[in-house]
């Protein structure tokens, strides 16, 4: 069977060339053109060839590809929709960033062969793909630097604290920090802090000596001791009590601990990866939080970005769970989201972020009639027709005043942009004569926020 064919647009770098080889040794055929006028020009030659010899996907090098990228992309998506395209990260970018190219590259082509080009091309677009990182998936910046930082800080022993609203996918990012880790081989335990009381989470933790309560019919080994060599990771760590923060504090120190109703302490080996969706700077300054557990547990921390601060993954991960539950709930026949749907999904604030999509296209492959899950099969807090409302960003009174009015301005400016795209139905021409811009201003900055004119027509 012949190899898809990869074009590399503007790489002359080292990224490009480390990408090549990559690309080359996974089976595929790549080629690289100077800019994008020759991209152009391969492309249109590729059309008049047999199917198998066509440009499947293509990459972009914006650096290196010239002033006339942005206009480009959208020539790109307008006449070559089938054709898969990657952006190149910057040439500071490592051998991880590679990988994730190359991963996304391979998972868009084997999207492209099981779905084929006749569905691509009827009802609604499926997004193109972003990248892939262990569990995770993302178009948005915020997220592929999570991505990016996650394998290094993965090699360390140090704590890490996972900071994010409820539903955003903590316990992913905690599970990958496990497996890019040198205790991949180790156990990867989880425990909700927020679900147990003090007591019996005292007991999941530590464990506890025959006969220490009533009830204890046996010796029962904690979490602590059980995923000694690997990672134990605690959800809700803002809600444990300030007894339980001595507890936790003195693992972190000396190592050990002591069973509930044991007198020995026992050594134990566990990283641990911790997560909250409230503020422990402010439990500190209230005085509800250890200072010195925070910065014991604050060594690393990662921040995960809300679903309504990363519009472009909503119909990225919809996707993705319309596949899962197509396959899990045994709909094959489910082969996209119409354009209702789609608009409804955007327009949405998602205040349940990734957890919330999940759930509503998993309920919608189970309503859906028809081979595409439409408006009808979204519940109806989706279905009021209530845009998406523009939010004041969430921001540490640490950062500069500069940075937070920044987002701010950014917010604005997206929401902006989708009621004009909205009212001119996606046409460009209007809406940067309305705007007071030139098509390709207005299409750079859609493209920053995500919006694709597609989903407003």
């Amino acid at each position: 069977m012949p190899r898809p064919i990869v074009m590399i647009v503007g790489g002359a770098g080292t990224t490009a060339a480390r990408l090549r080889v990559h690309l080359t040794r996974r089976g595929l055929r790549v080629r690289a053109v100077a800019d994008c006028g020759a991209a152009l020009e391969a492309l249109s030659e590729s059309e008049s060839r047999a199917a198998s010899d066509r440009i499947a996907a293509l990459i972009l090098d914006v650096d290196g590809a010239g002033a006339s990228a942005s206009a480009f992309r959208e020539l790109l998506q307008q006449e070559y929709p089938l054709v898969a395209f990657l952006e190149l990260p910057s040439e500071r970018s490592g051998p991880e960033d590679v990988g994730l190219i190359v991963a996304a590259v391979q998972e868009r082509l084997r999207e492209q062969e099981s779905r084929g080009a006749d569905d691509e091309a009827e009802g609604y677009e499926t997004p193109l793909h972003g990248y892939k990182f262990e569990d995770l998936n993302s178009r948005n910046s915020a997220m592929l630097e999570l991505f990016r930082l996650i394998p290094r800080f993965a090699q360390t022993a140090s704590p890490v604290l996972i900071v994010g609203e409820t539903g955003t996918g903590k316990e992913l990012v905690a599970a990958a920090i496990h497996r890019q880790s040198r205790r991949a081989d180790g156990e990867f335990f989880t425990i909700n802090c927020g679900a147990l009381t003090e007591s019996l989470l005292e007991s999941e933790l530590f464990g506890h000596e025959l006969g220490a309560f009533t009830g204890a019919v046996r010796t029962k080994k904690g979490y602590f001791e059980l995923a000694s060599g690997g990672t134990l990771f605690l959800d809700e760590l803002g809600t444990i009590s300030p007894a339980m923060q001595v507890k936790l504090l003195r693992v972190l120190q000396q190592k050990e601990i002591r069973r509930v109703g044991g007198t020995d302490l026992l050594k134990v080996d566990v990283r641990i990866v911790a997560a909250t969706n409230a503020s422990l700077e402010d439990a500190v300054a209230q005085g509800t939080f250890r200072e010195d557990l925070y910065y014991r547990l604050n060594v690393v921390q990662l921040s995960i970005p809300p679903l309504r601060d990363r519009p472009e993954d909503v119909p990225l991960l919809a996707d993705v769970f319309r596949t899962k539950f197509s396959d899990s709930l045994s709909r094959p026949d489910i082969r996209g989201i119409d354009r209702g749907a789609a608009a409804r999904l955007r327009d949405y604030s998602w205040p349940g972020n990734v957890r919330e999509l999940e759930n509503v296209i998993e309920r919608a492959i189970i309503l859906a009639r028809g081979t595409r899950i439409a408006e009808v099969d979204l519940p109806e807090r989706l279905k009021r027709g209530e845009v998406r409302k523009t939010a004041v960003p969430s921001f540490d009174l640490d950062e500069p005043l500069l940075a937070v009015v920044g987002r701010v301005q950014e917010a604005v400016e997206a929401e902006y942009l989708k009621r004009l795209l909205r009212r001119y139905k996606g046409h460009l021409g209007r809406s940067a004569e309305h705007a007071g811009v030139n098509r390709r201003t207005l299409y750079t900055k859609m493209q920053s926020h995500g919006l694709r004119r597609e989903d407003y027509r």
